[in-house]
């Protein structure tokens, strides 16, 4: 076994018995930076002593799960956890012992919305890597294509090659979130997809184009296009696992075989196409006017207000909430001028904060730490060892992004600053998401960066810096 691995394998063992061991664990899955445990007692941890981890750059407590930072070596760390757990794989871990909404447990109001925001960052984490991939294949033919440099022609096969991937990254995702949320909810992964593929048939999307009324079993449904919606295959799988469920229990065990699938797609097609998809696409479309009409009414202060608090929002977790909304308007309205701005806006104050915190940390150490954390930042995309690493533990520097955050975020909001691709990356590569539109978006965007990285740098300058606060770690 080679020394990195065996580092990985050490601090893994240290994890799961931080978090109680595998006893306590109900399921573990992890998104691009953090292990994600459900556990069953969650005053089991011991938040310090798991930070003293040379794998950790922190932990959090949101929606009902525990949360372990790791960075951008999470995967490796993870497959270690899953081997200490004594898994082949990943999905061996999630899908023993993940529990379905089905199962039976006391309700309380915390515990039904910890579950709802558990099952919407547990549905929607897995596929950021294909939206972060479509979003870079649509900014490459926006940079080579007609809106900028004009090197390729809209008629090339490598214009309409990425134009492609970049397409079904997002006409897909009901697919996509078929295989996802079933996964979350441990129901038939198959069948979800199924059924997020049957809302996608050219059929079907041709009669919604052309207004033709539909009906299952005589039940009528509306014609509606599903492609690139969210909430409708949310909330199809989540009442699937509920009938699957039934049939499970139900079915005599010499016809499980094919009559659970079958008698599970049966019974969802009406469920989904009469009742929850469309409720689904009419959910999205008012959640896509609320955010409209909240950024008629407020404007450059509500961008302002995502750009002082999204630092926040990330450290409980609480972030995938506004990606939710993100996922669901943007394919809707092909823009956003309101949540990818003020998150940029946040991101790269924080790097200007951190630059600032590098140049008056007089320890070398520090200055090390600190300048790792603004390469992976910038260079990775990864951003929680900056604010696990360096704003939690000394505190002012959280203050000053959030400062310089709503007074960028309000720059971007009078400039009226818009990306045109959907793109949640960090770092440079969050820069892709507004290519396109106009040159003065451009021109937008160079002083919204400078106004939050300058702006970021000159706060933390004038702000309380104590060395001896420590907590950083590599």
């Amino acid at each position: 076994m080679s020394k990195k691995n065996e580092e990985f394998q050490s601090a893994a063992a240290k994890i799961l018995e931080g978090v109680g061991g595998k006893a306590n664990i109900e399921s573990v899955t992890h998104c691009m930076t953090r292990l994600r445990f459900n556990l069953k007692d969650m005053s089991i941890p011991e938040d310090d002593e798991l930070r003293k981890n040379e794998k950790v750059v922190g932990v959090a407590r949101s929606g009902g799960q525990y949360q372990v930072i790791i960075g951008t070596q999470v995967t490796a760390v993870y497959d270690a956890l899953v081997g200490e757990m004594g898994g082949e794989s990943g999905e061996a871990v999630e899908q023993k012992s993940v529990k379905t909404p089905a199962a039976s447990q006391k309700k309380t109001f915390k515990s039904v919305i910890n579950s709802i925001f558990d099952y919407l960052a547990g549905s929607l984490t897995p596929l950021i890597p294909i939206l972060l991939a479509a979003s870079l294949c649509k900014t490459i033919i926006a940079i080579i294509g007609p809106s900028l440099l004009n090197v390729v022609s809209p008629e090339a096969d490598l214009y309409k090659l990425f134009a492609f991937i970049g397409d079904a990254g997002f006409y897909f995702l009901p697919i996509f979130l078929g295989w996802s949320a079933a996964r979350k909810l441990n129901v038939s992964v198959p069948i979800a997809m199924l059924l997020g593929g049957a809302l996608l048939h050219p059929t079907f999307m041709q009669m919604a184009a052309d207004g033709q009324p539909f009906s299952v079993y005589g039940i009528p449904a509306a014609t509606q296009s599903y492609a690139s919606t969210v909430i409708p295959m949310l909330l199809i799988v989540w009442i699937m696992s509920y009938v699957e469920n039934w049939f499970k229990k139900y079915t005599p065990d010499t016809l499980k075989v094919f009559a659970v699938p079958f008698g599970t797609l049966v019974v969802m097609l009406p469920i989904a196409f009469a009742g929850l998809a469309p409720l689904g696409g009419y959910l999205g479309q008012y959640i896509a006017d609320a955010i409209i009409a909240l950024n008629d009414v407020a404007g450059p202060l509500a961008v302002a207000v995502i750009g002082a608090t999204f630092t926040l929002l990330v450290l409980t977790g609480m972030h995938m909430v506004l990606m939710t909304y993100l996922f669901v308007t943007f394919p809707l309205l092909g823009y956003d001028n309101f949540l990818l701005p003020g998150i940029i806006c946040a991101s790269w104050s924080a790097a200007g904060v951190a630059l600032a915190c590098a140049y008056k940390f007089k320890n070398k150490t520090n200055k090390k730490l600190t300048f790792g954390y603004i390469i992976t930042w910038f260079l990775g995309g990864v951003g929680e060892p900056m604010l696990y690493g360096l704003s939690v533990p000394y505190k002012t520097p959280l203050i000053a992004g959030a400062i310089s955050g709503g007074i960028a975020g309000l720059g971007a909001g009078l400039m009226k600053l818009t990306a045109h691709v959907l793109s949640t990356s960090n770092g440079v590569y969050g820069i892709a998401a507004f290519v396109g539109g106009s040159t003065w978006n451009y021109v937008a965007l160079g002083i919204t960066l400078a106004i939050a990285a300058i702006s970021g740098f000159v706060i933390m300058l004038f702000m309380k810096l104590n060395e001896d606060v420590g907590g950083a770690k590599a």
